[in-house]
């Protein structure tokens, strides 16, 4: 049941991240500053990086490895409420 919580945060985080990358884009057309590129990036970053993430942590599942659950519920948790902050401040 957890397996299947941490893949569903870990889907909400990737989709967090690509409406993230969507706005830094449309703000790197009007802005056009050093700290606007620089979010882009780091979006971009922690995209490849929530991908990954899902993609091995979904490979461990199908092996029988499912003793990383609890931690990963809890990193994946905090990482989707600090990606919401990111997404409400950005948004305006």
């Amino acid at each position: 049941m957890f397996d299947t919580i941490v893949l569903g945060i870990m889907g909400v985080n990737v989709l967090l991240t690509i409406v993230l990358i969507g706005i830094y884009m449309r703000n790197i057309k009007v802005i056009k500053s050093k700290m606007t590129l620089g979010m882009l990036f780091f979006a971009a970053a922690f995209l490849v990086e929530n991908a990954l993430s899902f993609y091995f942590y979904n490979s461990l599942l199908m092996q029988g490895i499912d003793f990383v659950t609890t931690f990963n519920l809890v990193v994946k948790f905090f990482e989707m409420i600090g990606l919401l902050v990111l997404l409400y401040v950005t948004w305006d």
